[in-house]
């Protein structure tokens, strides 16, 4: 049982990985600076480290990446979620992951036939992940099981 109200943000492009430093890195990328401020500034800085979730649903080629925290501070459990593609860079940290991972965020910004990613100086600590497949459990917490009813409500409603 959810005892706040959910508000969700699904306004990021995606998520990115990088693996240069000791412990792997997920990427929030936006594309709009003031999104990617307004996240971290009315959101994300607000959540303890040891209070953020963030899990990978997998589903075929697909995945589902659900984060979120509980804050005092805050009067809503702020839910970030998006459908993405199975990629190798997933693959890889699936694979890679040790009990440890930092969130960072990215702006996205094309460049002629290019892009070119602007990371910020923002950075969580997050020790609460996991990989979940289909069929979920009935033990799985409430956050994603709600994502999930309301996924699949959309997809039959396309």
């Amino acid at each position: 049982m959810i005892n706040k109200a959910l508000r969700w943000f699904d306004a990021f492009l995606g998520l990115g990985y990088e693996f240069y430093d000791v412990r792997a890195k997920v990427i929030l990328i936006f594309n709009s600076r003031s999104t990617l401020l307004s996240a971290w500034n009315k959101v994300i800085k607000w959540w303890p480290d040891d209070v953020i979730k963030m899990r990978f649903l997998e589903t075929k080629d697909l995945y589902e990446f659900i984060m979120y925290g509980d804050s005092s501070i805050l009067g809503f459990i702020w839910v970030f979620a998006k459908t993405l593609n199975v990629s190798e860079h997933f693959k890889t940290f699936k694979k890679d992951y040790d009990g440890a991972t930092f969130l960072r965020l990215a702006l996205y910004r094309p460049k002629k036939n290019s892009y070119e990613l602007e990371l910020f100086d923002y950075q969580k600590r997050i020790t609460d992940v996991l990989f979940l497949k289909e069929p979920l459990d009935e033990t799985q917490d409430a956050v994603v099981l709600e994502y999930k009813s309301l996924i699949h409500g959309k997809r039959r409603q396309h």
